[in-house]
């Protein structure tokens, strides 16, 4: 009989057996195979050899048909529609104890095991869920493949909130990597949506219409920016927590770039308000990182550096790459304001160490403020390669206007950065 290797079973396998063995991958892996060959396997995504099968069963002290399916089990044991929601419980409990590889693994295999028409609206929250865990695990690619098979989903097509829901979040997913381009596009399809839905659904409409405002903003198209959010300001009945609290943050920004600072800090003081009532603190620690950097850059240090730490505190328990890399910056921008070289220096090291991990938007917003570092220390070579390295990157992302604010920072006589800051903006 010919023995097939199939995945994701056999990686399933291998990666709960392993780890209930208490081996590392690199255990697993000896000298004759890699750590991250061994996580291609566990993750489905590279089918071994035969031969390779049986040195991976025999290092789990395993027969390789220990390892394989047995399809009269299978048969026996599909899964049912209470089991699967069970498991997706359990999934958002992993999620909200930060325990988020092992929300990505159960909701990777109820993804697999919901398999049939029945179990589809399973099989999207699962997908729903699986793509918010993989961005927030940094794994971007994974991402928005997950987000795409959403889109393409039968169920998606068919129910406008939910359409207006994954296009939403892909604008956003685009935005964050720094092609806005897309994201406008995805943005005006999320309300084009949202719109034609019968009957009306005002939440989704209201979130697409945020997410656009934000692309504006972003892109440096700040005369529609205002437009919008004049417009998103005049609904009577915001929804509340996060939905209302990312419109308000959204058109707070807006108002900042198009010179109304003082109303900006009064719709961002209102977004906290609105946020407190949200469990994801995550995204509430954004907000008030973003808060802090529009006090940074209206002066109000004191106000900042409350806001940053309440952040701070946060991403040390629940903060990404891209959040203690945005949080080093605000430091550094607020050491620089009290003139303490020494704090703007141990904060740009932080960001020196990870600057190559961030997407396009963040790399450029902290090469400004690096230049900035490096011209309080009279290092105008230093400071002019940043200052070009961040024109590039906003170019690159489409964010042209804001590469020129760049540009003239860089040949202005004094070396003085005025008017509106468009690198302290952080949007939803």
């Amino acid at each position: 009989m010919t023995v097939k290797i199939q995945q994701p079973h056999f990686g399933r396998q291998v990666r709960q057996i392993r780890r209930a063995q208490g081996l590392s991958q690199s255990d697993l892996a000896g000298e004759e195979m890699s750590p991250s060959y061994i996580s291609l396997v566990e993750s489905g995504r590279r089918a071994p050899s035969l031969k390779v099968a049986r040195l991976i069963a025999e290092r789990l002290s395993l027969p390789t048909e220990a390892l394989l399916p047995d399809e009269a089990r299978a048969e026996r044991q599909k899964p049912h529609r209470l089991g699967l929601v069970g498991r997706l419980v359990a999934a958002r409990a992993h999620q909200s104890d930060n325990n988020w590889d092992l929300a990505r693994d159960e909701l990777s295999d109820i993804v697999d095991l919901a398999d049939t028409p029945e179990l589809g609206d399973v099989r999207w929250e699962a997908h729903w869920e699986l793509a918010a865990t993989l961005a927030r695990l940094g794994e971007s690619e994974a991402h928005e493949r997950t987000l795409r098979t959403l889109l393409a989903d039968p169920l998606t097509r068919d129910f406008p909130p939910l359409h207006t829901r994954v296009v939403v979040e892909m604008a956003r997913t685009a935005k964050n990597t720094g092609t806005l381009t897309e994201a406008a596009r995805f943005a005006e399809e999320a309300i084009r949506v949202a719109r034609s839905a019968d009957p009306p659904t005002p939440d989704e409409t209201l979130q697409a219409e945020a997410v656009l405002l934000s692309v504006c903003t972003e892109s440096g198209d700040w005369e529609r920016a205002a437009e919008l959010a004049d417009e998103v300001l005049t609904y009577t009945d915001l929804p509340s927590d996060r939905a209302r609290a990312t419109t308000l943050w959204a058109a707070a920004c807006a108002r900042y770039v198009n010179g109304l600072t003082e109303p900006a800090l009064t719709l961002m003081a209102e977004a906290e308000q609105s946020m407190t009532q949200t469990s994801d603190l995550p995204l509430r620690a954004r907000l008030q990182l973003s808060a802090g950097l529009l006090h940074i850059a209206a002066g109000h240090l004191q106000s900042a550096v409350d806001l940053l730490q309440r952040a701070g505190q946060v991403a040390e328990l629940a903060g990404t790459h891209a959040d203690r890399m945005r949080l080093a910056a605000a430091w550094t921008l607020v050491a620089l304001h009290h003139g303490d070289q020494e704090s703007a220096d141990r904060h740009t090291a932080i960001m020196d160490a990870g600057l190559a991990r961030l997407a396009g938007l963040d790399r450029a917003r902290c090469s400004v403020v690096k230049a900035r570092a490096c011209r309080a220390r009279n290092e105008e070579e230093s400071a002019r390669q940043h200052f070009q390295s961040a024109a590039t990157l906003y170019e690159q992302a489409g964010a042209y206007r804001i590469a020129v604010t760049v540009w003239r920072e860089l040949s202005a006589p004094d070396g003085a950065q005025t008017g509106v800051d468009p690198h302290a903006l952080l949007l939803p």
